[in-house]
């Protein structure tokens, strides 16, 4: 799956290759290499939007999951982590995710889960 995200990221096609595959890629195993791609300035900047995107979706879908304690906890661990990165976007994300993850009742469908789409629904 990583080399689909790769070549994907990498290619000329600006088409998600499925319905959905946002969907479809993210999971706590992607998440350090959608990280790296979200910030990589040799990804097309609307790609790199849709990695972020996933990064939301990944802390979004780990607080509404209220049943599975030990990912909310993998996610959590790889938020901390990703605050070393020094990318505005990330740090932004970081620090919405860190809130969301201590007020799961924050939670907000539009925000973390809708595509990239969610940028627009972010007022700070």
């Amino acid at each position: 799956m990583t080399y689909d995200i790769r070549e994907w990221a990498f290619s000329n096609d600006s088409e998600l290759p499925h319905q959905d595959w946002d969907l479809f890629i993210t999971t706590i195993d992607t998440a350090p290499l959608l990280l790296s791609l979200s910030v990589n300035p040799k990804v097309a900047k609307d790609k790199r939007k849709v990695f972020l995107a996933c990064l939301y979706l990944l802390v979004g879908d780990a607080v509404k999951i209220k049943n599975n304690k030990n990912h909310l906890e993998e996610v959590r661990s790889f938020v901390e982590q990703a605050s070393s990165n020094r990318n505005t976007f990330i740090q932004q994300w970081v620090a919405r995710s860190s809130q969301l993850i201590q007020n799961p009742e924050l939670f907000d469908y539009e925000k973390w889960c809708a595509g990239d789409s969610i940028f627009e629904n972010w007022d700070d």
